[in-house]
């Protein structure tokens, strides 16, 4: 059995990302930032934070922050580049300078025209589960029944999406760890990854670093081996993209547990 799920690797261009914001960013660190994402599959750069508790930026500020990234595009090679925003506008400016992937935290909702872009540029689309607004979406969540929920909103929005021209298999989907979930939530979510890959789309787990990981009340930053446990599990399980901060520590655990399982 070869356990090769595609590794998308995070990159935040914000002052406020729960993990890795950087209120100093210079030309320096980002590049530093930018080459130990070279090993991924696929880059997904965010320029605004949908950590619990954000606000929302203007589509200017956010454009602005893009621009920084794409004035490095010459050391990205073949890496696909994906821009994670719900903001027409960003996603439109992002796909003029060659990303052809758009990581969507409200799946659509936020802006339908987002499923106009995608169509009739052939570009994938990530549409992921969250209930609320980064904002307050952490405040109480609650489910009658979490997995066929999230499920039902999955078959909703590919529905629409496909209506709008979008091709099954530039459709991929995620359950939206830590976005609207509660410790266990996320928990279930990771237990039932075989579930939504029964829908028949490609599913994304971003799942690294995150407060569910937390022991004793750790940071983020103490959260490395918890994610790689994560990722680990993932694999096992025939995730189809993992999202992570540490790329190179992700494959190199990849490239282990092939050993073990050839």
């Amino acid at each position: 059995m070869i356990y090769s799920p595609k590794i998308m690797g995070i990159l935040n261009i914000t002052p406020d990302s729960f993990y890795d914001g950087d209120s100093k960013l210079t030309k320096k660190t980002l590049l530093s930032k930018i080459q130990n994402l070279t090993e991924s599959d696929i880059i997904d750069i965010g320029c605004e934070s949908s950590r619990p508790g954000a606000n929302s930026i203007s589509i200017d500020k956010e454009i602005k922050r893009l621009d920084k990234v794409i004035s490095f595009m010459d050391y990205f090679n073949d890496i696909k580049l994906s821009i994670d925003t719900y903001k027409y506008e960003v996603a439109k400016y992002a796909v003029n300078h060659g990303f052809t992937m758009i990581n969507d935290i409200t799946a659509g909702t936020h802006n339908p025209k987002i499923f106009n872009l995608v169509a009739k540029n052939d570009l994938e689309i990530v549409l992921m589960h969250m209930q609320g607004k980064p904002k307050n979406m952490q405040s109480n969540p609650k489910y009658e029944n979490l997995i066929d929920e999230i499920l039902v909103f999955f078959e909703s929005r590919i529905s629409v999406a496909l209506k709008e021209g979008i091709k099954e298999e530039k459709i991929i989907i995620d359950p939206g760890v830590g976005f609207g979930k509660t410790l266990n939530d996320n928990i279930e979510i990771i237990k039932n990854i075989k579930t939504f890959k029964k829908l028949g789309f490609r599913v994304l787990l971003g799942h690294s670093r995150k407060t569910f990981l937390q022991y004793n009340n750790n940071l983020p930053k103490d959260r490395f081996s918890a994610s790689i446990g994560v990722s680990a599990y993932a694999a096992m399980e025939k995730i189809d993209i993992l999202r992570v901060h540490d790329v190179n520590d992700t494959l190199s655990m990849l490239n282990t547990i092939n050993k073990l399982t050839a």
